[in-house]
């Protein structure tokens, strides 16, 4: 395994080292870092399979999960909804269940024999967006910039939002409870929720107000407020793992209420400065190219599995387009967003780290044919994604533009 890592370590360094200049070449982290692992799993297919399915691999998921999940809660600049409250508010608490709740339906009827918490499972790990692999479209010029804002924001807190549903699912699926029916599974997975929820909470809370007050005081140095900003996910992950809570869960709740404590009520700027949270985003960006090669490298475990399944390809096409688009036009009805507006939005939501790292938890913990479904599924919409997300809707957006523009074809019109 160590020249994998070797491997992984110096994709990561290199493009440390050339990435601008690959960007500006067309070619974002996601891609390379996925084509890298790729052509490394291709050599070196049989020990990761042996590796990828451990319990090592498995913590190591889910920390890199955690971090993640405390950066996307602290992230959003302008406040928890960046002044975009209704619209984002209903895309987290409306489009999001209902983008669940038809998903799941749809599943269950293509794949009834999997059962409901393997559904469950799979429908959470395909629906979360994540604009790391179409981060160019964050920077069009042709997506209004209110659709931009509010992307930006929605995926900076769904997977956050989905976790939970995620562990529950998964731990029914890995018990082999389905037939106990989703109530009876539901109270006996709350008090793990609720362990999350008060463990990320209380240490959330504490380490904002401490922060806030140490730097009112001139007792605190901002290199130490960016050490403090990565501590504290870990040790929440693992005081909730401690006491039979989900760590990563818990991470999500405490990145929420740390900058909740950390700003206040009374902040001019309710978001926390880059000099603050640099130390944070920089782990994350390293972890997210990291995770990106792992993708690559499942690809080539994926590609000679053997499990090609037509049923899931359909579904995963189907999550990417219409089980989104859907409920996000009927979650924005009755809003001030234009219907060109809602549907971009709608069909503009990528899938990225979220999907990959929920993908390589379910393959872990269940049976091999389950697991093998859902990574093969996840593959399907993230590899899907990137095309759909990237090149092709570059090549839309910019033939939009192209029109839009001084002669082009609706300024004639």
């Amino acid at each position: 395994m160590i020249p994998f890592v070797v491997g992984a370590l110096a994709a990561v360094l290199l493009w440390t080292i050339v990435g601008p200049r690959l960007e500006r070449l067309r070619l974002p982290a996601p891609l390379v870092m996925a084509a890298v692992g790729l052509v490394v799993g291709l050599l070196a297919r049989d020990e990761l399979a042996a590796h990828l399915d451990t319990v090592g691999a498995e913590k190591v998921a889910e920390l890199i999960l955690a971090l993640l999940l405390f950066a996307d809660a602290t992230e959003v600049r302008g406040g928890f909804f960046a002044g975009e409250r209704g619209i984002v508010l209903r895309l987290l608490l409306i489009a999001l269940p209902l983008s669940l709740l038809v998903a799941f339906v749809v599943a269950d009827g293509m794949l009834g024999e999997v059962g409901w918490a393997v559904a469950l499972v799979l429908v959470c790990t395909v629906i979360p967006t994540d604009f790391a692999p179409a981060a160019a479209l964050l920077r069009n010029r042709s997506v209004p910039f209110r659709v931009r804002h509010v992307l930006n924001v929605e995926s900076g807190y769904n997977d956050g939002i989905v976790s939970p549903v995620f562990v529950f699912a998964l731990a029914v699926a890995e018990q082999g409870d389905e037939d106990t029916g989703p109530y009876v599974a539901f109270l006996e997975a709350l008090p793990g929720a609720l362990i999350a929820l008060a463990v990320g909470g209380v240490i959330g809370l504490v380490a904002g107000y401490a922060v806030r007050r140490a730097l009112h005081a001139g007792w605190a140095s901002l290199q130490g407020v960016r050490i403090a900003m990565v501590l504290v996910p870990l040790i929440t992950y693992l005081v909730a793992t401690q006491f039979d809570g989900n760590g990563f869960v818990a991470a999500f709740v405490a990145g929420v209420a740390y900058k909740l404590a950390r700003v206040g009520t009374g902040a001019r700027h309710r978001e926390l400065q880059h000099a603050e949270t640099g130390t944070l985003d920089d782990l994350g960006l390293l972890a997210a190219n990291a995770m990106w090669f792992v993708f690559g490298a499942v690809l080539a475990l994926v590609m000679f599995a053997g499990v090609f399944d037509w049923r899931l390809a359909l579904f995963g096409v189907l999550a990417l387009t219409v089980l989104r688009l859907v409920p996000v036009l009927v979650a924005l009805l009755g809003t001030s967003s234009s219907w060109a507006e809602r549907t971009m939005i709608g069909l503009l939501g990528p899938r990225g780290i979220a999907s990959i790292v929920f993908g390589l938890l379910a393959f872990n913990a269940l049976d091999d044919d389950d697991g093998w479904d859902v990574l093969y599924t996840t593959a399907i919409v993230v590899v899907g994604s990137m095309i759909i997300h990237g090149p092709l809707a570059s090549l839309v957006l910019r033939g939009r533009l192209a029109a839009a523009e001084p002669g082009g074809e609706e300024a004639r019109h």
